[in-house]
């Protein structure tokens, strides 16, 4: 047993030796086309419900760089999947990034077709070209009284490349 445990590291850090198959570093920037896909949270701190909702969008993308830095800028949608009544929410967004730090805001525009409320949602947390993990509080802008989703946010975006270009 000793053995074949000793056997299965030493493989495995051979296996781990071979993994970079390039003579050299990429240190290009690359401007890329992507579609968001993404889950979000929506918590409160009390006890009322909280909310999950779908967000979907176009991007564009420049990321490159010896250490890991560029911007994004898009729009999308986000989709109350446990909402009372069928809510969306139209939105813009930016985002800078360095190393693996985001960092950005959002401008959103809630509505049930009855009702609207416009939000603008600055972020921070982890991410680069393919996906981010941040989490959001809301400062609502118009119309407090409407309140389709709770004001904290943890979003978990990942892009799809649609086209990729070298800089």
């Amino acid at each position: 047993m000793k053995y074949t445990i000793t056997f299965l590291l030493l493989t495995g850090s051979i296996t781990l030796g071979f993994g970079q198959n390039q003579n050299k570093r990429d240190y290009s920037y690359y401007n890329s086309l992507n579609i968001g896909i993404g889950y979000i949270y929506s918590f409160n701190d009390s006890d009322d419900k909280d909310f999950h909702l779908l967000d979907l969008g176009v991007n564009k993308t420049k990321y490159g760089g010896r250490h890991g830095g560029g911007y994004q800028y898009g729009i999308g949608t986000e989709i109350g999947l446990n909402t009372e009544k069928l809510t969306i929410g139209p939105k813009i967004s930016g985002t800078f990034y360095y190393q693996f730090i985001a960092l950005g805001t959002e401008l959103i525009t809630y509505t049930d077709f009855n009702n609207f409320t416009l939000r603008l949602a600055p972020f921070i947390g982890i991410g680069g070209e393919k996906f981010k993990l941040t989490i959001s509080p809301q400062v609502i802008l118009t119309n407090k009284k409407f309140q389709p989703v709770n004001k904290g946010l943890i979003n978990l975006t990942v892009n799809l490349s649609l086209n990729r270009e070298k800089n």
